[in-house]
């Protein structure tokens, strides 16, 4: 991603937000994901584990490859009828960028890319170890 595209993005993410009915049915579909992937390292069963673990790094990688958007808002995009990656979505890869900037919290866009892929590595590797862990009852 080069320097303008970035300042696009941060400019995107200071404007005043309004959400509609699909902006807001997103918006919980990015909820629901941020929390299983903060959270389904937890799990208490192997096999939701073993699930995880492999949802996590395809996560990643789509975000990753996507130059820091998430495919929830390309789909977004379709469902709007526009096309796959829309530069007059302004909330497309800048969902961490609000969220930061609402806790005055300042960071570019490397910066959270960084962040966030440390932290599922850190997730992905506790889930693992923690399936590895789990003994299976005796039957």
């Amino acid at each position: 991603m080069n320097s303008i595209e970035g300042d696009f993005r941060v400019m995107r993410a200071e404007q005043a937000v309004t959400f509609d009915r699909l902006s807001a049915l997103f918006f919980g579909i990015h909820g629901a994901v941020i929390l299983y992937v903060a959270f389904g390292w937890m799990a208490a069963s192997r096999g939701a584990l073993f699930a995880y673990s492999l949802m996590l790094p395809l996560i990643v990688l789509q975000w990753v490859l996507n130059g820091g958007v998430s495919i929830v808002n390309n789909l977004e995009n379709l469902a709007r009828g526009r096309q796959w990656s829309d530069p007059a979505n302004r909330f497309e890869g800048t969902f961490f960028q609000m969220l930061l900037n609402g806790m005055r919290i300042p960071a570019s866009q490397p910066q959270i890319t960084f962040v966030l892929c440390a932290l599922m590595l850190m997730f992905w590797i506790t889930a693992l170890s923690r399936m590895i862990l789990i003994i299976p009852p005796k039957v």
